[in-house]
């Protein structure tokens, strides 16, 4: 078994206290500059590393950060996950990581764990599955929290997510330009805020246009590759089919797009495609989707501030939600239909 450097050997080594080996590397009592590299020489020479629990429990504080995310392996979510981690890094703090498989359950568990090993703060993206899912997240976090993407209990946590109807002011805009007037819409999940904002927002910006979304082609619920692959089939299966299809999510794209290859209907010629999600599937994949372009890097950062004035101030202030601007990426899904049989 592998002997673990300790304190006192340090301490043994250098000629010098475990007070002042402590103090060199937590600050907690001046030590001179030369002691300071002769402790620290020798920590390198026995290959010494602080521990860094045992600083939290002595100094009852620490520089982790919690981030809690549905599902690290969808692109927006590893995506911010880099944006949080370098502006915390920019700042002194390290980030933990948890991934929860979009379960409300293990995501309240994972806090419990991260809150029970005393980090300084959460970023969390909620789940916010479930009719009671805002009281039971309240309930459950107890340490400065400031939640991306989506909104829950707003008069209780801070929240930096996307300008959605913004988003569906620039698909409507876009699509009204194309000539496109018949559309139709794979709708998420209705009470998540993000799937109930980019849904209004773009029917508001479409009537503001005189382009109602008919309920023919308009399917509910709809959060995975499976449910879009039917749900197109079943919108294109209608005698006047729309002429564009907007999608809330990369899952729900991936889903459209097999299911109007098995139609045997070809993106843009046939019918275009547009997608709130701006992360493409793998480069080289045709058409390049038309869509919406999360700034990750203004939404980790403003996250990331508001976490650390929380964890700053002693005196609770008023929580305050943020809405970042996307932008529209014009790929090469959707085709202009002025003057076109379609």
């Amino acid at each position: 078994m592998v002997r673990l450097t300790t304190i006192k050997d340090v301490a043994r080594r250098a000629g010098v206290s475990p007070t002042t080996v402590s103090a060199t590397f937590n600050g907690s009592a001046p030590v001179s500059e030369a002691l300071k590299a002769r402790v620290r020489a020798v920590a390198e020479e026995l290959n010494y590393r602080p521990d860094p629990l045992a600083r939290t429990l002595r100094r009852g504080t620490t520089t982790t950060i919690g981030f809690v995310v549905p599902d690290v392996a969808i692109p927006w979510a590893s995506h911010l996950a880099r944006a949080v981690q370098r502006a915390l890094a920019e700042r002194g703090y390290t980030m933990l990581l948890a991934s929860n498989e979009d379960d409300p359950n293990r995501e309240l568990q994972d806090i419990a764990v991260m809150t029970d090993n005393r980090v300084a703060g959460l970023i969390v993206a909620p789940t916010s599955h479930g009719i009671d899912y805002a009281e039971r997240l309240t309930l459950a976090v107890r340490c400065p929290a400031v939640l991306v993407d989506r909104v829950v209990a707003p008069d209780h946590f801070d929240a930096v997510v996307d300008d959605n109807a913004l988003g569906g002011l620039l698909i409507a805009n876009y699509l009204h330009r194309l000539g496109h007037r018949r559309i139709g819409f794979l709708v998420g999940r209705s009470g998540i805020s993000s799937s109930d904002e980019r849904h209004i927002g773009l029917r508001d910006a479409l009537a503001h246009l005189r382009i109602p979304l008919d309920p023919q082609h308009v399917r509910h619920g709809i959060h995975t590759v499976e449910g879009a692959y039917c749900a197109v089939q079943d919108i294109m299966s209608n005698r006047q089919r729309p002429t564009a299809l907007v999608c809330l999510s990369n899952p729900s794209v991936r889903g459209a797009m097999a299911g109007l290859l098995n139609m045997g209907l070809r993106v843009p010629e046939e019918v275009s495609l547009a997608s709130f999600d701006g992360y493409n599937p793998p480069e080289g994949w045709s058409p390049q989707i038309t869509c919406l372009q999360q700034d990750a890097v203004t939404i980790g950062e403003h996250a990331v501030e508001l976490l650390l004035g929380r964890i700053a101030r002693e005196e609770p202030s008023h929580s305050e939600t943020i809405r970042v601007k996307p932008r529209l990426f014009i790929g090469t899904s959707c085709r202009n239909v002025r003057n076109s049989s379609l």
